[in-house]
């Protein structure tokens, strides 16, 4: 009897794996933790460490934990809170000195009741506490108690006519509450179509509406039924209590007393100096104040057109995790890619160390002193590198999920000290990172980038499509706008994914091989056991199944001498040898073929430095001018634009419509408020002009305009409605009462002056610890912020002015077509 070890030598061991790992240079395994949908993250990740920290491994073996996601989340969470408080305290600063004490208190009593209601309807639409739920409360601050503003100064007013409190109360609430729930609810429109944003940021912006209309409903209801019971008693006992365990306090509440006389004093006296006589001029020459209006507005246009402020809807932001990749001819040797990658590897870590010297030598400070020791070994801002060979992640890190195999792909993946402990941005040390690799001889495909920012794709990408007879057109035309796109400054990692396959041989079986009965399956087999081997059976060991494998020595199968001595077993028994029976051609397969509604397709993409190079500009450039003629060079080959501009032109083109909708949606609810077709219109007229503030604002600080700030654009419309609808309104009252146009038009302004600066104030006083943030954790949500905070500052002083002007020619039309205001109503 003959055993399997008298045939040949039995080798237990694992598989052959083209694909390797290691961290740090040493060999490592990744184990993935991921969480679902209902798991909370911070949860999660604190059991994780408490695992590591009790586990015993055996010798030699030692945990990494890296790609810790949660500590961004920990990062953005505190630093909202810190805003967060920041702003409370701001906001309750500003109605303490411009309201009476009594009234500040109650008014800002409304902010934490409004966000506990808000929490809970979050809980209600499975909503999550994170970064922009958190944002939209920050947003909402100062938003939120200006329904109480008015109801709480108006029910003031009343009891400094000699009411009671409790009638006073009725009356002041009663009085404002059409005009109020009119403002909120446009309050509510204006940040509607963030719902409806398509695309991936639509998904990921939806909880900023969701969070920010519950907190203005629930703030409604407060002021409405819950603010004036507060104000309707005297509270004696409550605020004597308060006064004697704030007693240590006191001279801080004497000093409180004091700005407060000079704030209130300060502020009547900008209004009698400087914003009466204004009007008066603005209403005795209204020519003059609209084209000053319209002069800045087009003005703010061009300062976009013009590049001074640029539009970058996606823009980089910094990032701990940086990825390199790399992607060599298909059948490119393991250890030629090895080689790649590490010299990736080697090449960060020489930038790392000698940003670390020149930072110590710029500060007067040891690198020791600045940077964790890694390994006993000052490593820079680099913390951590995985070197991965044999496969490609995609572009959310090692935990994304794989992207594709072979021994010719490998990737480099760098995990960055925090901002807190680096100085340099991420960014830069690409570019570092870039130039100091260089370039790799005979590589297909070399990237930089961070891993998982922002929405998918990069900032130049499109698709050529053509029929498949006319493939040598599309690959021509690929070629030329790569080049084209080369000419550009700041333009690099120019790629495509018509990516060539392996050298193969391909058979055909002849036509007296098949009238034998062998088939193509047959001469694959044969092929593949020759070089593979032959799965005999499976063994069962414990819980594992251990395949058996017949092969042929390694020296043998790594060869191709003997290819043409293979035989292949016939129906009737007998071995032939491949070359009698099929016909073996040597050419290059393709390593895919994308095809896009039943055409061959062609992406190509690029990145580009966004302080020399801006996407817009450049595809405006390649539309206007280069692809007209491409396409008339190559006339069967179609253009598709795709990544960050396909996703911008969803995402700007879906909030733009719903806007639409939501301006329709408060022409109708103001002509319901105020009885009138075209004082709705006088309102609405001011919406445009808030964009030449916030414009203004992102070129003050240095920011182009992202979604974000188109999100700030339309949340603004809703707060600058606002404010109209109080001065119109008041303007009614007064014209209503008999008082001459342009005398109700100036008592209008003066007295609505306060709480209309008031209610902008408290806004802008929520918004501006985020807007000082410098932590890169706030750099996506500051341009929002920008948005409404700076577009509030201009639009509040132009509702002030333009609304008495566009009233006054309203009434000016009205008499000369020989009707009355209260006709058109």
């Amino acid at each position: 009897m003959l055993t399997v070890a008298d045939l040949g030598v039995v080798k237990d061991e694992f598989a052959d794996v083209t694909a390797t790992g290691e961290i740090n240079g040493e060999p490592a395994m990744v184990v993935n933790v991921e969480r679902t949908k209902s798991e909370d993250l911070l949860a999660l990740v604190d059991a994780v460490y408490d695992y590591v920290d009790v586990k015993e491994l055996p010798q030699g073996y030692r945990f990494e934990i890296w790609g810790d996601s949660s500590k961004d989340v920990r990062d953005r969470l505190s630093l909202l809170l810190r805003n967060g408080a920041q702003g409370l305290f701001l906001v309750f600063l500003v109605l303490a000195l411009f309201l009476e004490i009594r009234l500040a208190v109650w008014v800002a009593l409304g902010i934490p009741i409004s966000i506990l209601g808000a929490g809970a309807m979050l809980s209600w639409g499975d909503q999550t506490l994170n970064m922009l739920s958190l944002f939209s409360f920050l947003v909402a601050l100062g938003i939120v108690v200006d329904d109480a503003i008015v109801i709480g100064e108006n029910i003031y007013s009343h009891q400094q006519m000699g009411k009671s409190l409790l009638d006073a109360a009725v009356d002041g609430a009663t009085e404002v509450l059409p005009s109020v729930a009119a403002s909120v609810t446009t309050t509510v429109i204006a940040f509607s179509p963030m719902f409806f944003v398509s695309g991936v940021m639509g998904k990921f912006m939806a909880v900023i509406p969701f969070a920010v209309i519950a907190m203005l409903l629930i703030s409604l209801w407060e002021s409405t039924f819950v603010l004036p019971c507060h104000l309707a008693h005297r509270h004696h006992g409550v605020f004597r209590l308060i006064s004697v365990v704030m007693y240590p306090l006191r001279p801080f509440g004497l000093l409180l007393g004091w700005a407060s006389v000079r704030a209130t004093q300060g502020m009547d006296w900008v209004c009698t100096r400087f914003y009466v006589p204004t009007l008066k001029f603005s209403l005795r020459h209204p020519p003059f104040m609209i084209a000053v209006a319209v002069a800045l507005f087009l003005v703010t246009i061009g300062m976009v057109r013009g590049g001074i402020v640029k539009s970058i809807l996606f823009p980089k932001s910094d990032n701990n995790f940086l990825q390199a990749t790399i992607v060599f001819p298909d059948g490119t040797s393991a250890s030629e890619t090895d080689r790649a990658t590490r010299t990736m590897e080697e090449a960060i870590r020489r930038v790392s160390v000698r940003v670390a010297e020149q930072r110590a030598v710029e500060s007067g400070i040891p690198a020791e002193k600045i940077y964790p020791l890694t390994d006993g070994k000052v490593t820079g801002p680099v913390r951590l590198t995985y070197r991965e060979n044999g496969k490609i992640t995609n572009t959310q890190g090692p935990m994304g999920g794989n992207g594709g195999g072979g021994s010719h792909l490998g990737q480099v993946f760098v995990e960055l000290f925090d901002t807190e402990i680096r100085d340099i941005h991420s960014d830069l040390l690409l570019s570092m990172w870039r130039e100091e690799v260089g370039e790799f001889a005979g590589a297909e495909k070399v990237t930089y980038g961070s891993v998982g920012v922002g929405p998918s794709g990069k900032p130049i990408e499109f698709k050529l499509l053509a029929q498949s007879e006319n493939v040598d057109q599309l690959l021509s035309a690929t070629e030329a706008i790569k080049t084209r796109l080369a000419d550009f400054t700041g333009v690099f990692d120019i790629a495509d994914d018509n990516t060539p396959g392996k050298w193969e041989f391909q058979f055909k079986v002849k036509d007296r091989a098949l009238a034998t009965g062998v088939t193509p399956m047959d001469l694959g087999d044969t092929v593949r056991n020759a070089y593979f081997g032959a799965e005999v059976m499976r063994l069962q060991r414990g819980r594992h199944e251990v395949k058996l494998m017949v092969r042929h020595p390694e020296e043998e199968r790594n060869s191709l001498v003997n290819f043409r001595e293979i035989r292949v077993r016939t129906a009737d028994g007998k071995q032939s040898p491949i070359t009698e029976l099929a016909d073996v051609e040597l050419k290059r397969g393709f390593s895919e073929i994308n095809r896009v509604d039943q055409m061959r397709s062609v992406t190509v993409s690029a990145d580009l430095d966004e302080t020399t190079a801006n996407a817009d500009l450049i595809i405006g450039e390649l539309q206007s001018d280069f692809v007209p003629q491409l396409l008339e060079q190559y006339p069967a080959v179609s253009l598709r634009w795709e990544g960050q501009r396909e996703q911008s032109n969803e995402s700007v083109g879906s909030l733009m419509v719903g806007f639409a909708i939501a301006i329709v949606c408060m022409f109708v609810l103001l002509v319901l408020q105020f009885r009138s077709y075209v004082q709705p219109l006088l309102i609405l007229a001011i919406v445009p002009f808030g964009m030449i503030g916030a414009v203004w604002g992102h070129a003050v600080l240095g920011l182009p305009l992202t979604l974000f700030s188109m999100f700030g654009l339309v949340a603004l419309a809703g707060v600058v409605v606002n404010d109209s609808i109080v001065l119109i309104d008041f303007i009614n009252s007064r014209v209503r009462a008999g008082v001459p146009p342009r005398v109700a038009l100036v008592e209008s302004g003066e007295r609505r002056f306060r709480p209309i600066m008031l209610t902008s104030l408290t806004t802008i006083a929520g918004l501006l610890p985020l807007l000082t943030e410098r932590s890169f954790q706030a750099q996506l949500l500051i341009p929002m912020a920008a948005s409404l905070a700076f577009g509030l500052m201009l639009a509040t002083s132009l509702v002030l002015l333009l609304i008495p002007v566009f009233y006054l020619i309203y009434i000016w039309v009205i008499e000369h077509l020989g009707f009355s205001v209260s006709e058109d109503e």
